[in-house]
């Protein structure tokens, strides 16, 4: 796949016509999968189309808003879908500002040819921009709003599902587990004390799952790991005034600082509180632990 940064207005065509999936697709859902799969089917070669800040960062000047998916997990999840191209356009007061001829200008002037878009598409300043407009210079295949379990699927009711630790079906509705990536931070180091190393890890940018604790698989250069993870403040003896994600990681014995992992979500186990003494959260870990070894032996 072919990434291609579009910025102030830098644009130059790509060789081969494209058939363009338009969107922000934070979290590449059930949804935005169906637009993929479109852009896939013209004998054409296929391209995403997404913004870089996302416009709600962009337009409430919210720092570190937090995503389903940063544009770096955004970009590996498209690639394993066999995008041909992915295209990145920065948001900022210029492109807030394109009409909607000047935006399908942009498209021209990257030798897009057919557009996916949904229902709902909107584009241009005050988003004036409608579906209709887009026929007058493009093949559109417009896609009807995508529906699980009688809800329309959604990167704001996944994050809801999130938010009260509904896991499987925030997964289902995802269309795979929900998963976080980054190094692995330096952290107090009091797990190790009660037996239950743990790797701290940086989640900049990602939408956390509600705190407690979860069973989860891990990814560590290639090679998946099963564990236990907790989102939250460390409250009953390290208490920590922002949240932190520590794994437990099954059968991994050896240093992984600065590394980078992946997370991906199971279960929820229980939610996060705080214990009256270290030796019942002690017994707490062992008895979550138990718990998560059964899973993994479900899943075997």
């Amino acid at each position: 796949m072919e990434v291609i940064y579009i910025k102030d207005n830098n644009i130059s065509p790509i060789k081969e016509p494209l058939c363009c999936a338009i969107g922000n697709f934070d979290g590449v859902h059930l949804g935005h999968r169906m637009l993929i799969e479109e852009a896939k089917k013209h004998n054409m070669a296929s391209a995403v189309l997404t913004f870089y800040p996302h416009p709600q960062v962009f337009l409430k000047k919210i720092k570190n808003y937090p995503l389903l998916t940063p544009m770096d997990r955004k970009k590996d999840i498209i690639k394993s879908l066999g995008v041909d191209y992915f295209i990145v356009f920065e948001f900022n007061d210029i492109v807030l500002k394109y009409d909607k001829n000047e935006f399908i200008n942009i498209l021209k002037g990257l030798n897009i040819k057919s557009i996916v878009c949904g229902y709902d598409f909107t584009f241009g300043y005050k988003a004036e921009g409608k579906l209709s407009d887009l026929r007058d210079s493009f093949t559109v295949y417009e896609i009807e709003k995508y529906v699980l379990d009688d809800k329309r699927v959604s990167s704001s009711y996944i994050k809801e599902l999130l938010s009260f630790g509904n896991i499987e079906d925030a997964s289902r509705f995802l269309g795979q587990n929900y998963a976080i990536k980054g190094s692995v931070e330096y952290g107090s180091r009091k797990g190790r004390k009660i037996g239950f190393p743990t790797a701290n890890l940086c989640y900049d940018g990602y939408f956390l799952p509600k705190n407690g604790v979860y069973f989860v698989s891990i990814d560590y250069k290639g090679k998946e790991y099963y564990g236990m993870c907790n989102i939250g403040h460390n409250p009953t003896f390290n208490f920590q005034k922002d949240i932190r994600v520590e794994v437990h990681i099954f059968g991994l014995d050896f240093n992984i600082y600065n590394e980078e992992i992946e997370i991906q979500f199971l279960s929820h186990i229980r939610d996060e509180i705080e214990f009256d003494s270290v030796d019942s959260l002690k017994n707490q870990l062992i008895e979550d632990k138990n718990k998560c070894l059964r899973l993994v032996s479900l899943r075997k």
